[in-house]
């Protein structure tokens, strides 16, 4: 078996899986960095190199982004409600000793969005087209 092979079959065993590996590694660090019920400000984007299109959830630490969770869309092209509103159960779930401000471009300005996250208890600043109106329903 070639190197590359026995790499491969490594990086493909369950127990290596964002959310048994990776994202324990990242609560811990977060807990190192920030007290339980800190503000913590969470980006969500999507990314294409190539044929590889990924939704990525990242946390705003010192100015840069550290990315906490991704997924690949088996697809070409922006996300739906549906891939963001998984994504980001997930990483509320695991985020939640924090108090989570969700940041999102225009890919993620949608109003059944917003009123997901609000009904998370998700503070959200998502990014408008500069021709959008807005208005307040009570």
């Amino acid at each position: 078996m070639r190197v590359a092979e026995k790499i491969q079959r490594f990086f493909s065993l369950p127990t290596l899986e964002l959310e048994t590996l990776w994202l324990p590694l990242v609560e811990l660090w977060l807990s190192k960095q920030y007290p339980q019920g800190s503000q913590l400000y969470v980006v969500i984007d999507r990314t294409s190199w190539g044929v590889i299109n990924l939704l990525m959830v990242s946390v705003v630490w010192q100015h840069r982004a550290i990315p906490i969770w991704c997924e690949a869309l088996a697809k070409k092209g922006s996300s739906n409600y549906d891939e963001q509103t998984a994504i980001l159960s997930n990483v509320i779930r695991h985020l939640s000793a924090y108090r989570l401000v969700i940041l999102g471009d225009r890919e993620f300005c949608s109003v059944k969005l917003g009123q997901w996250l609000a009904q998370q208890k998700v503070h959200f600043c998502l990014r408008l087209k500069r021709n959008t109106e807005v208005s307040i329903v009570e």
